[in-house]
């Protein structure tokens, strides 16, 4: 269910020698108290003088900090407000905002209000979707009106420059972001698509001739503490870099009604001048127009900031506000052992209401009609609806590790048959670089004798990043399977040894003892009770499952959960569990409960992969 907020607008003002923090509304009236200059204060304020980065904090001093920031921000009167508040609010089944205006007091937009730790309540307060911080920028523009009517517009500006070091994984973000908003794509809520050359002029030709809600910059910022200046780094033609300074970015975006937010996976976006509190990129472009602007206040690391951004979209195709949705990525960052590199996100915002999807009232969503069926493109795969239920998985024999348990498994769809070169070699056409390595392809041509043979030669990476160009082709939120999914429509309701019950492989039933693939169709006596074809032999197959790091030792042990091995992982070479067996393995590993553990960057030429989606 999304949060539904009430405000509580806090100004820090000049007041005589030092500062002064007002609350300007709140449910809990107003209030006011001086704000107390502490050592701590002054510390923070050196530690970032020095270029201090957030992943240079240790957890305790990071609480410290964080409570010398709840000490200067909510002194006296203001906290008995805040609290009182706290109450107010939950007593009405809400959340409260803390909408923070810093427009006054440039020199302190640049302290991390984001870390701030609550002693009362002993936790953080960005930490927690009850309590969430925003910069409010109060401008003598009328405050837009954010929610908009579906679809809305997604563009991503992905720019790693050539020139440009270190590089940055920016086809992973891209492959993460289109997983994470797959379900709004199906359910016809969203749009999305990357702006290809990633130029200043491309961005500027594109905003004129289509409406864009949503921008996803990913790449890199700049910011000239001398100048007082900052940017974004896009690509010329030729892929080199490009320093657009903020002030650019705005006179292209100033005038576009469409544009919602602005999301800056950069480094150095959130970064305020000392003088002047709209000269940040972020600031500059809120004051411009653009509604809500997201942006990084310290550098991030790239593997961080690509989980950062893909748990905000998934939150916002949940249906949360902008601040609710943030605060959900930054628990997916946040390790109480480890810096907290969590509150490196800032949200910028001068909008009163931060959902970005406008709702339907009761009365029309109990009259709406189901949507019509989404018509199958010629290369989607065959999909097979598994009905949920109790799996038996594992085997009774096998050690420990996978010892044989019960699993309930949801209700799913999976592909009939693993996904075939020529389905493949249409993904391939948008995305070269993911063509199939040491199987026979002609750079982005499949070879014309083995169309209905399974893909092989593709990593993990490259098998997800198709499940998520195929949703959003399709509209329907293909991924990968899981271990269990994978082994409920392999054993169906029972918990027979192979897909076709307890008779040894043979020819008619499988592939394997061979030394190449078959068509996916060859082999029809294979097929499991659901109807399921080519589970085993043929191919080992890729699922979502994690493995771990140590080949030797899974990280993960049996009972099987969805848990953390089910979540998302950035790590390039993390191990991955496979199912099926291949055309050239032993028969142990052609049974329904056979697993390997196998790197994720690895192209095999007996490794595929077959779709699966929700039911």
């Amino acid at each position: 269910m999304s949060p539904q907020y009430e405000d509580f607008d806090l100004l820090i003002e000049r007041f005589g020698d030092g500062y002064r923090v007002r609350v300007i509304d709140s449910p809990a009236g107003q209030a006011q108290a001086p704000l107390p200059p502490t050592p701590d204060l002054a510390a923070i304020q050196a530690a970032l003088d020095a270029g201090q980065q957030v992943d240079q904090f240790d957890p305790v001093q990071s609480r410290q900090w964080g409570a010398a920031l709840y000490a200067a921000l909510f002194p006296g009167e203001v906290e008995t407000a805040l609290l009182r508040s706290l109450d107010a609010v939950k007593r009405n089944g809400r959340h409260l905002r803390v909408r923070l205006h810093l427009t006054d007091v440039p020199e302190l937009a640049r302290l991390p209000w984001e870390l701030i730790y609550a002693p009362p309540l002993d936790r953080f307060l960005t930490l927690s979707t009850t309590t969430p911080l925003v910069r409010y920028m109060a401008l003598s523009a009328t405050a837009p009106h954010l929610p908009a009517p579906p679809p809305l517009a997604l563009l991503c500006v992905l720019a790693d420059p050539v020139d440009l070091t270190p590089r940055l994984d920016v086809e992973a973000e891209w492959r993460l972001v289109q997983e994470a908003v797959a379900p709004l794509v199906a359910g016809g809520a969203l749009t999305l698509t990357r702006l290809t050359p990633p130029t200043v002029e491309a961005l500027r030709q594109h905003v004129r001739r289509t409406p864009v809600h949503l921008i996803h910059f990913i790449g890199h910022g700049w910011a000239d503490r001398t100048t007082q200046q900052s940017g974004l780094v896009f690509e010329d033609d030729a892929g080199a870099a490009v320093l657009v300074d903020a002030e650019t970015l705005g006179v292209i975006l100033e005038g576009d009604a469409a544009l919602r937010l602005l999301f800056l996976n950069a480094c150095a976006g959130a970064r305020a001048a000392e003088h002047n509190a709209f000269q940040g990129t972020a600031q500059h472009l809120v004051r411009q127009g653009v509604p809500v602007v997201v942006a990084m206040q310290f550098d991030i690391v790239s593997q961080r900031a690509t989980l950062l951004a893909q748990e905000f979209y998934r939150a916002v195709a949940d249906g949360y506000p902008v601040e609710a949705a943030l605060t959900e990525a930054r628990k997916a960052l946040f390790t109480a052992d480890a810096a907290p590199d969590w509150a490196t996100p800032v949200i910028f915002t001068r909008a009163a209401d931060n959902r970005l999807v406008e709702t339907p009232p009761p009365a029309a969503q109990m009259v709406a009609k189901p949507a019509p069926p989404i018509p199958r493109l010629p290369f989607e795969p065959e999909m097979v609806s598994i009905p949920g239920g109790v799996l038996t998985m594992g085997a009774s024999d096998a050690p420990a590790a996978w010892r044989q348990h019960t699993v309930e498994v949801p209700a799913f769809a999976i592909g009939k048959y693993p996904v075939t070169n020529a389905q493949y070699a249409a993904f391939v056409q948008q995305q070269p670089e993911r063509r199939p390595q040491q199987s026979g392809w002609f750079f982005t041509t499949p070879p014309a004798d083995r169309l209905d043979h399974p893909v092989t030669g593709v990593t993990w990476h490259d098998a997800a990043a198709y499940c998520a160009w195929l949703a959003v082709q399709s509209g329907r939120a293909y991924r990968l399977p899981s271990e269990a999914e994978w082994e409920r429509a392999a054993r169906g309701d029972d918990a027979r040894t192979y897909p076709w019950g307890e008779e040894p492989p043979t020819p008619e039933r499988c592939n394997s003892g061979s030394d190449q693939t078959t068509p996916v169709t060859a082999t029809p006596a294979g097929c499991s009770p659901f109807g399921v074809c080519d589970l085993v032999g043929n191919v080992r197959e890729w699922t979502t499952t994690r493995w771990g790091d140590n080949v030797r030792q899974p990280r993960f042990l049996y009972p099987y959960r969805r848990d953390e091995r089910e979540a998302a992982s950035t790590r390039v070479n993390e191990l991955h569990i496979c199912r099926g067996g291949a055309f050239k393995d032993a028969p142990a590993l052609l049974t329904c409960s056979a697993r390997t553990a196998v790197h994720a960057d690895a192209h095999l030429d007996f490794i595929g992969f077959r779709v699966a989606c929700d039911a």
